[in-house]
């Protein structure tokens, strides 16, 4: 009973201010902010929904065409080679959808004559990726 009138006094809860305003609580420095919603482009698919549990795999996508061939799924390092479609089509959807979905495109390579590799550099969402592609196979590659 002696803790009565301290009902309704909870710690942590804003109390009025002399001026008639009740201060907002700010949420801890360590809460991280809610992810935006990314809208994939139709043509595309999420590394969540190709089954992948790490990197932003709700917000980057691959073609809906891909053949992965290999894939490596871990907490700080996610890698996806593709046997198709061609690394060029790849390349041509990245650069496309990338900046779309909340990702910066910081490095463009062409295919070198005679070499036909393609290469891109991007970051978002806490992460920053890498793709390459020769021949007939591409690999992406996403780290924290």
């Amino acid at each position: 009973m002696a803790l009565l009138p301290f009902a309704g006094c909870g710690v942590g809860e804003p109390t009025a201010r002399g001026d008639g305003t009740t201060p907002t609580a700010s949420p801890p420095a360590s809460a991280t902010p809610s992810p935006v919603p990314v809208r994939v482009p139709d043509d595309g698919i999420t590394l969540q929904a190709l089954g992948f549990d790490n990197g932003p795999e709700a917000a980057f996508s691959l073609p809906r065409s891909a053949v992965i061939s290999t894939q490596v799924d871990q907490a700080g390092s996610v890698t996806v080679v593709l046997e198709s479609p061609s690394p060029d089509a790849v390349a041509a959807y990245l650069r496309r959808t990338l900046p779309r979905t909340g990702f910066t495109i910081t490095g463009d390579a062409p295919p070198v004559e005679g070499r036909g590799s393609a290469a891109l550099t991007f970051t978002g969402f806490g992460w920053s990726g890498d793709f390459t592609g020769s021949g007939r196979l591409s690999a992406v590659v996403l780290r924290r």
